[in-house]
């Protein structure tokens, strides 16, 4: 019996950090500045938490995105929590499909550095849940120790479970 573990070296980014998907203001933010401060890669997952009664998410065209048409998206997302895996290195467009949001700053352009698993994976941030979830705090200025010691706990401790649940089978 052969065992398969595969580790992702996925982060998943809450769009608009604590702000999340709204209408920017003061107090919010812009959504563009946000993504070019991160490096996305394939495999990545953009978050977009908001009031689903007010906004939705709609992927577009370059096109739509540009004008903020919201006629004709190519997918069409109004959970309120909607995670959305960045599969390919292609450029994506996202718009709030509210009338009138997407000229007040909704709009969200994202573009992806090639696969997850690219050379400079050790200089990224490893198995965060948000980049930006504590205020002050940026990756990119700490050390990745902590970061590698949590991943080699994480290695034992699923190695451990796997030999554990091999003895109850056998």
């Amino acid at each position: 019996m052969a065992i398969v573990s595969r580790v992702s070296f996925a982060a998943v980014y809450k769009v608009g950090d604590d702000a999340g998907w709204s209408i920017p203001n003061a107090q919010s933010v812009n959504y563009n500045a946000w993504a070019e401060a991160i490096d996305f890669h394939v495999g990545d997952i953009l978050s977009f938490e908001y009031n689903s009664l007010f906004h939705s998410v709609l992927e577009v065209s370059r096109e739509d995105y540009e004008s903020c048409n919201t006629q004709s998206p190519m997918k069409s997302y109004t959970t309120g929590k909607d995670s959305i895996t960045l599969e390919s290195s292609d450029p994506r467009y996202f718009i709030c499909g509210a009338p009138g949001h997407c000229q007040m700053g909704m709009k969200l352009e994202i573009s992806t550095n090639g696969a997850g698993n690219s050379p400079n994976v050790p200089t990224r941030p490893m198995l965060q849940l948000s980049p930006y979830s504590s205020p002050g705090w940026n990756p990119w200025l700490e050390s990745s120790a902590w970061q590698l010691q949590l991943a080699t706990k994480l290695v034992i401790a699923v190695a451990a479970l796997a030999i554990f649940s091999i003895g109850f089978i056998y």
